[in-house]
């Protein structure tokens, strides 16, 4: 029997990663790593040395853990979103979207996977359709501090500046203590957007 939830262990470090908190995310990678390790749980083992290589930016390598990883558990949506974001760091965004419908479609209950096919989206400019699956993530987890300011983004590309003024005001009160770089960021964007009047 593992010492280490996994499941809950690599919440936290989709966490610390999405905060840019790199130093934490590689403490529990490390933990995890040796657990599984020790444990013969070669999902888990193929999942935490796939981050590892990701913290690395060796997305090549990270992909092919990636797969590894998914052909023991085959309806797994974390490793589907890290696959997905890794293909879109290496500019396959078509192939990035595919893998975020395939992972939706096994595990419909992802939020991570429906924020991220909306930052792909809103990459792309398709802005209308990052909309809805920001909104949709905020319907199940209404303080998800990375979707509401996805939304202000959005909509600041849009040029709805006063919707993003919304959003991102609703982030800084999630995001304080969570992550100095992204309140930092959300400040910018507010102090911006109120020397256009718009507040």
């Amino acid at each position: 029997m593992s010492k280490v939830d996994f499941e809950r262990e690599r919440k936290r470090l989709d966490r610390e990663i999405t905060f840019f908190h790199f130093k934490k995310a590689q403490f529990i990678i490390r933990k995890c790593l040796k657990e599984a390790k020790k444990n013969n749980n070669y999902f888990f083992v193929y999942y935490f040395t796939a981050q590892k290589y990701i913290l690395k930016k060796e997305l090549s390598k990270a992909i092919e853990l990636c797969n590894r990883a998914l052909s023991l558990r085959e309806n797994d949506g974390c490793t589907y979103n890290d696959k997905a974001l890794l293909l879109a760091d290496m500019g396959h965004y078509k192939e990035a979207l595919n893998c975020f419908n395939e992972g939706l479609r096994k595990d419909p209950n992802c939020l991570t996977l429906y924020h991220n096919k909306g930052w792909l989206l809103y990459v792309l400019g398709r802005y209308s359709q990052a909309l809805l699956l920001f909104k949709k993530v905020l319907e199940i987890d209404k303080n998800r501090p990375e979707t509401i300011f996805s939304l202000g983004e959005t909509y600041f590309r849009m040029g709805n500046l006063t919707r993003a003024y919304e959003y991102f005001t609703k982030a800084i009160k999630v995001i304080k203590g969570k992550s100095s770089y992204m309140h930092r960021e959300t400040n910018k964007r507010i102090k911006a957007l109120a020397k256009l009047g718009i507040c």
